[in-house]
């Protein structure tokens, strides 16, 4: 039980120890967190380059460039494999001993099938094929997630914008309240009240914050970068054409296909075996009383048959075409219905801000009106409270449904497969 003290004086001072805690929490977080340098001169376009050479997946370009190199220069080797070299030598002298010898020594060179040379060339190209689009579509998905950190920012920065607002007009409400109880217009109650909204404002305003540092440390991470473009990102809707073949991310997926094609002739024609020319010379003789002669021998070793077996070990790249196919056909249809939903909303928001705008308009003047007439002591703290949150409501409303907007129209040239 609290003795010597009454009831209002020990809720003030929970009053003082809480704006305390908040101002002390504040300057740490402004302390810890000092917020990014903007630049005008600073584009999309660099922050793109940056976020491309930034990027993990870009340790794979060089890894792919050789991939294709490797896979081109196969298709334009004479042989279809590394030669070897053989060598082959008997002699009695364990046995018989009656001085045979026989040294026998070529290379063997591994030959192309039909059509095999072309088939190799054909999977080189696709290779090549696939490193460009590679290159299109890792672009693009690397410009999806710049639009989204800096529309997150633009959203923080906003937020943090109204809650600043927010917080000067309590602040000016709460000097109205105090001029009020000093000429004995309004109770002490009613100061503590209007002082304990701008503690909770004050909180809102810390939060904001919060998901400003976090929205440019997202942003510094995804670019590597310390410095972000002073103005905010805007981008024109394109025209709608919907998903087509020509969108990145299938032209990449078609390479798939294509290089899966690929692949099944590659490894069919592998399963089959390859024709082995051996070139070489025999050094030989019967016995030790006679010379020894020298000869050249040329053999040629063809693979027959084994149908059942080359189905076997090329059944596995058939499969990953058909995996490939499927990773294409499922991924148009996500984005033909991922498009049609952001237009849906896009015409959603383009039908509510009219709405919001005039509730936000009227919200503002009421607030306006409700502060001048508190002043003169003709409504209650409640009712001036009221109008305060309803116009800031409203406000906020406003301000989010216009970067909804914005955030729909870039979404929707993402999808569409537009770089900005």
């Amino acid at each position: 039980m609290l003795t010597g003290i009454r009831l209002p004086q020990y809720f003030w001072c929970l009053f003082c120890i809480a704006s305390c805690d908040l101002l002390f929490a504040q300057q740490e977080v402004h302390d810890l967190h000092e917020p990014l340098q903007t630049s005008e001169a600073l584009t999309f376009t660099e922050v793109m380059e940056n976020t491309w050479m930034h990027a993990p997946e870009y340790l794979e370009y060089t890894v792919r460039q050789e991939q294709a190199d490797n896979y081109s220069a196969s298709g334009r080797s004479w042989v279809s494999g590394r030669p070897s070299l053989a060598l082959s030598y008997n002699n009695d002298s364990r046995l018989d001993n009656v001085g045979l010898r026989e040294l026998e020594y070529g290379i063997q060179l591994p030959l192309w099938r039909p059509g095999e040379r072309h088939n190799a060339s054909v999977l080189g190209e696709s290779f090549q094929q696939q490193l460009g689009e590679w290159q299109v579509s890792l672009r693009l998905v690397l410009a999806g997630k710049v639009r989204a950190v800096l529309a997150d920012i633009q959203e923080a920065e906003t937020l943090l914008r109204l809650e600043q607002e927010a917080t000067a007009q309590a602040r000016q409400l709460v000097a109205v309240t105090n001029t009020l109880f000093d000429a004995g217009e309004v109770a002490r109650l009613d100061v503590m009240q209007v002082e304990s909204l701008l503690l909770a404002q004050r909180k809102r305003e810390l939060d904001a914050d919060a998901m400003y540092v976090d929205a440019e440390r997202s942003y510094t991470v995804l670019t590597g970068l310390q410095v972000r473009p002073a103005s905010p990102h805007r981008e024109s809707r394109t025209a709608d054409i919907g998903i087509t073949a020509a969108h990145p991310l299938l032209r990449y997926l078609q390479t798939e296909v294509d290089l899966a094609e690929a692949n099944i002739q590659q490894s069919t024609t592998t399963a089959k075996g390859n024709p082995l020319l051996t070139v070489g010379s025999r050094r030989e003789r019967s016995d030790r009383f006679q010379p020894y002669t020298d000869s050249v021998g040329v053999s040629l070793t063809v693979p027959f048959g084994g149908k059942a077996l080359v189905a076997s070990r090329s059944s596995s790249a058939r499969r990953d075409k058909v995996d490939a196919e499927v990773e294409y056909l499922n991924t148009q249809r996500n984005l033909d219905m991922a498009l049609h939903e952001v237009e849906h909303e896009l015409f959603i928001t383009s039908e509510m801000l009219p709405l919001v705008t005039e509730q936000a308009a009227l919200a503002e003047s009421s607030w306006q009106m409700a502060e001048t007439a508190f002043a003169q002591g003709e409504i209650t703290l409640v009712q001036v409270m009221l109008a305060l949150q309803q116009a800031r409501t409203a406000a906020r409303e406003l301000e989010l449904l216009q970067l909804t907007q914005q955030r729909l129209v870039t979404e929707f040239n993402q999808i569409s497969g537009v770089l900005p």
